[in-house]
């Protein structure tokens, strides 16, 4: 879905370092390496498709939109912008250094 609305710079966070490592190739989990080899190549064939690990402590934005999603009981939620209920938590997260809506790639 990323692809095909044509965005070519993508920061994907976790706060599951296990997934992470798994991903970025330090560890593989037999359960799940269909998933993981999957997610590789995906991130192999994009440029500036980064994927990072992220305490979830430190961006309550994306513990928000989980949530919110969730409350929601919708398949998929793509937002164009922030919905108003996440908007405090995007400030919170700017005001302590991090923001998701950074366009820095590290």
């Amino acid at each position: 879905l990323i692809r095909h609305r044509g965005h070519d710079k993508v920061i994907i966070q976790s706060d599951s370092l296990e997934v992470v490592k798994a991903i970025q190739g330090s560890v593989l989990d037999i359960l799940y390496s269909a998933l993981i080899r999957w997610t590789q190549r995906i991130l192999s064939q994009e440029g500036q498709w980064i994927l990072r690990y992220i305490l979830r402590e430190h961006n309550h934005v994306v513990d928000r939109l989980a949530k919110f999603a969730l409350a929601n009981k919708e398949d998929l939620q793509v937002f164009d912008s922030p919905p108003m209920e996440i908007l405090a938590f995007i400030e919170s997260d700017r005001s302590r250094g991090f923001s998701p809506f950074q366009n820095n790639f590290l």
